[in-house]
């Protein structure tokens, strides 16, 4: 029996495959770190867009609540024009929003973000009628006795701002006297 081993032509083929395998796995690195980066991007982008959005909502708030202190008083920007910016609200950093125990990432955050908006007086409009509204009416004792009040309808503008993102948000509010 003559059993021949031929190892001479196989020594390096395991070099050959291994080398081969270890640039495919490499290869298969560099395309998911690229893509890991590429998606990180993504996050970091929505992230900015919605702080902008959210930025430009507590302008709106922080509008509502000037409303309500002026209407403590009298109507606000009753004596403007129709259509006129009546007051602003701005803030070039979001200072009153930071709190002392959030870490500094947040502050960060919350340091790149600005606002602005600007409410103006849409306009009075004249009715009839009391404060009740859908099952309440009929439950004031001023019902049969029509009382005028004037409706003050308002327009809140605001822009919030992160960086190069900008995000612009309206309201319609509106007010009885």
């Amino acid at each position: 029996m003559n059993i021949s081993l031929q190892s001479k032509p196989r020594e390096g083929f395991i070099i050959v495959i291994s080398l081969i395998l270890m640039l495919v796995m490499m290869t298969m690195g560099v395309g998911l770190y690229y893509s890991v980066k590429q998606s990180s991007e993504q996050v970091g982008s929505n992230i900015k867009k919605s702080d902008a959005f959210y930025t430009a909502e507590s302008c709106i708030a922080e509008a509502r609540i000037w409303l309500k202190k002026e209407a403590l008083s009298a109507a606000p920007c009753k004596n403007v024009a129709a259509g006129k910016i009546c007051h602003t609200v701005n803030s070039t950093k979001m200072s009153k929003w930071q709190l002392s125990a959030e870490n500094q990432t947040f502050k960060n955050r919350t340091t790149s973000q600005n606002y602005e908006c600007s409410i103006s007086l849409l306009g009075k409009v004249s009715y009839e009628g009391g404060e009740g509204v859908g099952f309440d009416i009929g439950e004031s004792d001023t019902y049969g006795n029509a009382m005028t009040k004037t409706k003050y309808m308002y327009r809140i503008n605001s822009k919030g701002s992160v960086g190069s993102f900008e995000s612009s948000v309206e309201v319609i509010d509106s007010m009885i006297f």
